[in-house]
């Protein structure tokens, strides 16, 4: 990916979806502020201009092949691989949302795999980013917030996101890569406290590959990567 200077006013957003919609942690790489939407159209349109939107989702989704990226993402993650489960296949997204017997037998017959109930769960949002990549002004990227604070830790973590201990690593290193998420964050603040964290990390490589230094894999890049 090209380098380029962000201007002093830009700002990237970071993306999770979260129950109910979408938590999003705007940064320019010193001020941010956060957001929840119920839509993710809605959220980016509530906290724009930014220069780069970065989502903890997949985008683009193999035919029958399980994703490069995914494959070559969790030997990178240590114990946290688990953290990184299998997408489903493009067919999946046909199925209507209540469908999921019907998904995972076609899944089966047409890829040799099943689609775990935990990803099958996240099919109304992928379809959401995936519309989202198609028409939003500014570019949309695939981000994974554990590859991120592996990053900024120089190792996988060694503690969930979900214990006590795993988020207080988490927010310390936000903290000490420059973001300090707020004790009352307005709405964002309703959310399960890993989402509005994990979402922090994304705009911590949203602003990386804005301004060039981000990592992905593979690492030709494009909205086929997951970057950190």
């Amino acid at each position: 990916m090209a380098t380029r200077r962000l201007r002093g006013d830009d700002a990237v957003l970071g993306v999770d979806g979260a129950r109910g919609g979408w938590v999003g942690v705007r940064w320019d790489g010193s001020s941010l502020a956060c957001a929840f939407a119920p839509t993710l159209e809605g959220l980016v349109a509530d906290v724009s201009p930014v220069s780069v939107v970065a989502v903890d989702m997949p985008i683009e989704l193999e035919a029958s092949a399980t994703r490069a990226c995914e494959d070559l993402a969790r030997p990178l993650l240590g114990a946290r691989r688990s953290s990184l489960f299998q997408s489903p296949s493009l067919g999946a997204l046909d199925f209507a949302d209540d469908d999921y017997p019907g998904a995972n037998a076609w899944s089966k017959a047409a890829t040799g795999r099943g689609i775990s109930k935990q990803a099958w769960f996240l099919v109304p949002k992928i379809r959401e980013v995936r519309a989202l990549a198609r028409t939003c002004a500014v570019p949309v990227f695939e981000c994974m917030p554990e590859l991120s604070f592996r990053a900024m830790h120089g190792e996988p973590l060694p503690h969930a996101k979900a214990t006590w201990s795993g988020q207080a690593l988490r927010v310390r290193l936000l903290r000490q890569h420059g973001i300090e998420l707020p004790e009352d964050p307005g709405p964002a603040g309703r959310v399960a406290p890993d989402d509005l964290i994990d979402a922090a990390a994304v705009a911590w490589s949203a602003h990386r590959i804005a301004t060039g230094t981000a990592e992905c894999v593979p690492p030709d890049g494009g909205q086929r990567a997951i970057w950190w």
